[in-house]
C-alpha cells in the first residue's frame, strides 16, 4: 500500500528507517522502506544506512556513481513497488507519532501532499547559526500559510504522491543540485496537479556547518544558469536579478559584493548573521557570474 523512499548521501539515516518501520508495522498495512545510497564516500555512514535496511520489508539500493538528488528520486519512484509513496530525504525525522497515518489520511488522487518541516528550538543547533535563523525565520511556515501558495511552497524534503501523478511530471534530471524545488513545483502548475500542504511536519536535522552551507548555496546558484530563462519568472533571486539588469546595475552590485564578501562572510558565518546579508550574498555572487550579465 506504501513505498517509503530515501535517498541519502553521505548522510546517515538509520534513526529514521527505525522510526518509520515502527510507524508503518503499527498501521498494520502492506508497506515497505527504500533507502537509496547516491555513491556516498563515508563508508561508516554506508555501513550503518545498509544495516538499518537489514529488516523485512526493507532495501538498500547502492548507486555506483553519484547521480544527483533528482535523478536518484526518480529512480527510487521507478523501482517503488507500491502505487503510493512518501518520499523524505536522509536528515528529516517524524515529528508525530502519527506521521504516516496522517499522510495516508490526507492522501487523494492526482494531488501532492506536503507535510512541510520545522526545526527544533535549542540554543546550540547541531547546524550553523545561519541555516538555522534562515530555516526558521522564512522555511518553516503553518499549512495555511503554504496554501496560499502551494506551487511556491513546495519543498520536496518530505511529500506524498502517487506514481501516476508524479510521472505526469517527475523532476528535471537537468537540475542536478539546487533549485530542484522550485522547478518541480513549476512542472507540477503547469501539469495541473494540485498541492495540498498540510500540517504534518518532519524535523530538518540538517548538520551543516557555516562554509559547507555557503559553498552549496554557491552550488546552487551555480546550477540555476542553464536555466535561468525558464525559472526567471518564479524564483526570487532571479527575478531581482532581472530589475537590476534592466536598471543597468549589475556592475555595481558585482563591484559592491567583490568589495565586501570577506565582511558579508564573516558576518555569514558568525553567531549572528544577518538575513538581510544573506540575502545580498546570493544576488551579489550571481551577479559576479559571466553568464548571468
Amino acid at each position: 500500500m506504501l513505498s517509503i523512499l530515501i535517498p541519502t548521501y553521505n548522510q546517515c539515516c538509520a534513526d529514521l528507517v527505525q522510526a518509520l518501520y515502527a510507524q508503518a508495522v503499527a498501521l498494520d498495512i502492506p508497506f515497505e522502506i527504500l533507502v537509496a545510497d547516491d555513491a556516498s564516500t563515508l563508508q561508516a555512514v554506508k555501513e550503518k544506512n545498509r544495516a538499518a535496511a537489514q529488516r523485512p520489508c526493507c532495501a538498500y539500493l547502492q548507486m555506483e556513481q553519484n547521480v544527483g538528488p533528482a535523478r536518484i528520486r526518480n529512480r527510487l519512484v521507478d523501482k517503488a513497488r507500491y502505487d503510493l509513496f512518501l518520499l523524505m530525504d536522509a536528515d528529516t525525522y517524524p515529528a508525530h507519532p502519527r506521521f504516516l497515518a496522517r499522510y495516508l489520511e490526507a492522501a487523494r488522487p492526482n494531488t501532492v501532499v506536503c507535510g512541510g518541516f520545522i526545526y527544533e528550538r535549542t540554543a546550540q543547533p547541531r547546524m550553523c547559526r545561519l541555516r538555522y535563523e534562515y530555516g526558521i525565520r522564512v522555511e518553516e511556515a503553518s499549512a495555511e500559510e503554504r496554501n496560499r501558495q502551494p506551487y511556491d511552497r513546495f519543498i520536496s524534503m518530505c511529500f506524498l504522491a502517487d506514481k501516476a501523478t508524479f510521472n505526469a511530471v517527475r523532476f528535471d534530471e537537468q537540475m542536478h543540485f539546487g533549485y530542484e524545488d522550485a522547478s518541480f513545483g513549476i512542472r507540477l502548475k503547469q501539469a495541473n496537479v494540485a498541492i495540498c500542504h498540510i500540517d504534518n511536519p518532519v524535523y530538518h536535522h540538517t548538520t551543516d556547518n557555516a562554509a559547507d552551507y555557503l559553498r552549496k548555496i554557491r552550488h546552487s546558484i551555480r546550477n540555476l544558469l542553464p536555466h535561468i530563462d525558464r525559472l526567471a519568472p518564479h524564483i526570487r533571486l532571479l527575478v531581482w536579478h532581472r530589475k537590476l539588469q534592466r536598471l543597468g546595475m549589475v556592475p555595481f552590485i558585482r563591484a559592491l559584493f567583490r568589495a565586501t564578501e570577506p565582511l558579508l562572510v564573516r558576518n555569514l558565518t558568525g553567531n549572528h548573521p544577518s538575513l538581510y546579508l544573506f540575502a545580498f550574498y546570493k544576488l551579489g555572487y550571481l551577479c559576479t557570474l559571466p553568464e548571468a550579465e
